[in-house]
């Protein structure tokens, strides 16, 4: 800074001090006289009137227990006389309470009698008008008496709600004993209102309350009433210790309303009530509160007084001791300030600059002084053009603010924010400029974390889906321009959550980064690598040419990520499966070119997983096929379209129709009849299967009734189960034994079909789902036995009941002695693992002739019967019997 006296600074402040030391003493004498005395009548005045408060509510809740109390000896005396009348007898007893009932005609508005189980035997006020008796056995005044072990007692009840009445009501009791026996309870019911209304004489202001509390701190009554209060109960009052004194006051907040009030109590001990009266706070002070605001008027009057009086005296003095501070603190801020500061003349020569400067450049006062202050900025065309605007916006306005780049005294440069204003320098008078220079080098190095964090995945480092849609909508610009194609991989890997299940999320972390590393290795530097989320990544392809380019590519990829990979000292297999979409054959904006890329994907994985597919018009048509069988699925089963047909399983050795395979039918009110192989696969995908599965075996279930009468209690009907339905509860094991048992059929004859393929590929919670089944006594047959999954070691822990040949094995019976010798070593090796086998597809004579004399047990297909509706099963069991 410029030139300054630190001695003149302290001569200047003590003649200050001389001058006005008398003055401030008598001021604040003044002062501190005047706000005292104040203050001192204030909370004198505050004191007496809480205190006042106090000593009134509590007189008032005496006065308000003392009225209750005579109120409840008037109804405890009228319980007594109704009492005596209803055990002398009842037919007089109307009339008694009609008589008597004037007498607490304030109080009560219903007399009921409850006999000893509980049960309304009368009502002042008449019966439910059903007519059906009131069981008012689990009220507490009735249980309280009930178990009182025939002890005579008043009991006041909390408020309850009456059954008959529908009014809330305080319950008076009194036993009714017969030979020291409970024999039931006199009841007089009491509105709340009615019992507090003495408090309303002493209520009648806004905020003043009354209300009577158990010691359980139930609420009884309370005025004014408040909606919902009756059901509520407090806590943490005094009056509810057990060692209270009977009569006192204390300072709460209302729960309900949020008002702080000064509560006065009496307690009843022999009846276990409390009476408490509040007043507002609020209307408590409000005589202080004038009182206040009159002495604050008069302290403030006296200060004004005072102020002006020493206003007159300083207001010479104050402009020059502004001065003196504002040089004092500017000289404080200039030299400790952590922001670089630049004093320059108002031709840009630099005068001074404090040591924050001299931090950050590595210039020396010595060094910079003398110079021009835009020297020190930076190099470069962009640069030089920041600093010419800079020169220019101060010549023309004495001010400007904006982002340049500072030169250090060692040539590197730093990012700045520069604010640059124009002020006069009394010392001197003349006019200075000052620049604050503020380093943003952490700031953008913080916003380059940010963006980063923003656009790259965090594991891998890959561009994030935002990032990726980004650089998928430049190259599609791009490739719009130079009219070449540009190629979307879809890559989604096979059975990643078994590895991240199996070997921990760590492990699966590390997977996914030799994944990473094998498909950036397969990919040109100019192609963009992403993680979309989880297992799936995207590769662009710009200027790949063609679908066969792409294809080809993937399939490279393909082959490096199905290589074994290392974790946790173990060799681990993943494949994946690869969708392929060229734009703008397939698409022409980056959304739907994705959306053609998953659902080659998908098709991929439907196709067995571990390949890429092309993405066509043929799967679009695909994918529309599937949401228009789903959305007709959905009405399917509410409109009543499906339809069971039953294909007989008959015995080969006696020719006996014994069995039979219910087979679901969809009858689409415009297509016609839709295969199941068109729409299972879909009911799958969508979770529908749960409720189609429910409805065939409920049908099969009541067709199995019927035929079981008709063709005997060993008659079995066998439904297929997809392996989606045994993660729903609703198929499990208990549900189906459930329905099963409502119908009162064997368990025995209902057997489950499921395919060898999906018993392969299921989990541990199938496995236990299926051996439930059969402890339920449900059978279980394995189907398409044979079709290149087969493993004994699952026939051996599900304890199959049967495997059905395929019929593929069935059709190349008559091709030669092998397939012949085949199919009799399956059905030798099921029968010694007593395991019964049925032969599907059997269309000829010659096939039934080779599967019984291979000791085959059962027959299904064309040449007994085809899938039929029941009555043609009906027909043709009759026919063949």
């Amino acid at each position: 800074m410029p030139e300054r006296s630190t001695i003149q600074y302290g001569k200047a402040l003590q003649s200050l001090r001389q001058v006005l030391s008398p003055l401030n003493l008598g001021a604040a004498a003044w002062l501190i006289a005047t706000w005292s005395f104040a203050t001192i009548q204030l909370v004198t005045e505050r004191d007496r009137l809480l205190h006042d408060a106090a000593q009134r509510t509590q007189a008032e809740a005496r006065a308000f227990g003392a009225y209750s109390k005579s109120s409840i000896l008037r109804l405890s005396e009228f319980l007594l006389d109704l009492r005596a009348s209803w055990l002398v007898g009842q037919p007089g007893f109307n009339e008694l309470v009609r008589e008597r009932e004037n007498l607490v005609v304030d109080l009560s508005f219903q007399v009921a009698v409850i006999d000893k189980h509980g049960l309304l035997v009368y009502s002042s006020i008449g019966s439910p008008q059903s007519g059906e008796k009131v069981d008012l056995s689990k009220r507490e005044h009735f249980q309280v008496h009930q178990n009182a072990g025939g002890r005579d007692m008043l009991f006041i009840s909390d408020p309850v709600k009456g059954k008959v009445s529908g009014k809330w009501s305080i319950q008076f009791t009194r036993p009714i004993l017969r030979a020291g026996s409970f024999d039931g309870v006199i009841v007089v019911s009491v509105s709340p209102e009615q019992f507090a209304s003495f408090a309303q004489t002493f209520t009648s202001v806004d905020g003043e309350v009354a209300s009577v509390i158990k010691n359980s701190g139930q609420l009884l009554a309370r005025v004014p009433s408040l909606e919902g209060s009756l059901a509520k109960a407090v806590s943490n009052r005094p009056y509810l210790a057990s060692d209270a004194p009977l009569a006192g006051s204390f300072r709460a907040v209302s729960g309900s309303e949020g008002v702080e009030r000064i509560f006065g109590y009496s307690r009843m001990p022999d009846f276990g009530l409390n009476f408490v009266v509040g007043e507002s706070i609020d209307l408590v002070l409000a005589p202080y509160e004038r009182y206040r605001r009159v002495a604050l008027a008069s302290a403030i009057a006296s200060t004004l007084l005072l102020g002006l009086l020493y206003y007159s005296l300083r207001r010479s003095m104050a402009e020059r001791r502004r001065h003196i501070e504002e040089m004092r603190l500017a000289a404080l801020v200039y030299s400790s300030s952590s922001e670089a500061m630049v004093v320059t003349s108002l031709d840009g020569t630099i005068i001074d600059v404090n040591p924050a400067f001299s931090a950050a450049t590595g210039y020396t006062v010595a060094e910079i002084k003398g110079r021009s202050g835009y020297s020190i900025g930076g190099t470069g065309h962009t640069a030089g053009l920041a600093v010419e605007r800079l020169r220019l916006s101060v010549e023309a306005t004495g001010k400007w603010s904006g982002e340049i780049s500072i030169r250090r005294k060692d040539g590197t440069e730093f990012p700045a924010y520069l604010t640059v204003d124009t002020y006069l320098a009394h010392a001197y008078g003349e006019r200075r400029r000052v620049a604050l220079i503020h380093d943003m080098t952490e700031k953008r190095q913080a916003e380059e974390v940010i963006r980063h964090q923003a656009n790259f995945d965090a594991l891998t480092d890959l561009p994030n889906r935002r990032l990726f849609f980004d650089r998928l909508g430049q190259e599609i610009d791009s490739s719009s321009g130079n009219q070449k194609a540009l190629a979307l991989l879809f890559i989604d890997l096979d059975r990643f959550k078994e590895v991240n299940d199996t070997l921990g999320h760590d492990q699966g972390d590390l997977l996914l980064l030799e994944v990473v590393r094998r498909i950036t290795a397969s990919v040109r530097d100019s192609d963009t690598v992403a993680r979309l989320a989880g297992d799936e990544f995207t590769v662009i392809l710009p200027t790949v040419g063609d679908a066969d380019v792409a294809e080809g590519i993937a399939e490279a990829i393909l082959e490096r990520i199905a290589a074994p990979y290392t974790l946790a000292g173990e060799l681990v297999a993943v494949s994946a499966s690869i969708g392929v979409a060229i734009y703008p054959k397939d698409a022409d904006n980056a959304e739907a070119l994705l959306v053609c890329a998953d659902q080659a994907m998908f098709a991929a994985k439907k196709e067995g997983r571990n390949r890429a597919k092309v993405f066509t018009k043929a799967l679009l048509q695909a994918e529309r096929e599937r949401l228009r069988i789903t959305q007709d699925l959905r009405a399917a089963l509410a409109a009543g379209q499906f339809a069971l047909q039953y294909q007989p399983i008959v015995d080969l050795h006696t020719g006996k129709v014994c069995k039979a395979e219910a087979l679901i039918r969809w009858n689409h009110p415009v297509r016609g009849p839709i295969h199941p192989a068109d729409f299972i696969a879909v009911a799958e995908e969508s979770g529908l299967i749960v409720d189609i599965g429910r409805w065939v075996l409920a049908e099969a279930l009541e067709q199995l009734v019927r035929w079981q009468a008709l063709l005997g209690k060993d008659f079995q009907i066998s439904v297929n189960k997809s392996p989606m339905e045994f993660a729903a509860p609703a198929s499990g094991p208990e549900s189906w034994s459930g329905m099963i048992e409502r119908r009162n059929v064997p368990v025995g004859s209902l057997v489950i079909e499921i395919t060898e393929g999906s018993v392969m590929e299921q989990s541990a919670d199938v496995m236990d789902q299926l051996s439930r089944f059969q402890a339920a006594g449900i059978e279980i047959a394995l189907d398409d036995f044979g079709t290149g999954y087969s493993s004994l070691s699952y026939l051996r822990r599900l304890d199959i009941d049967y495997i059905k040949i395929d019929r593929s094995f069935i059709r190349s019976l008559t091709r030669g002695p092998d397939d012949v010798a085949l199919c009799r070593a399956i059905i030798s090796m099921a029968h010694a693992l007593r395991i019964s086998v049925i032969a599907e597809g059997v269309e000829t004579e010659l096939q039934r002739d080779i599967l019984l004399a291979a000791g085959c047990d059962y027959g299904q297909g064309y040449y007994f019967c085809p899938p039929v509706d029941p009555s043609a099963f009906e027909a043709f069991v009759s026919a063949v019997t």
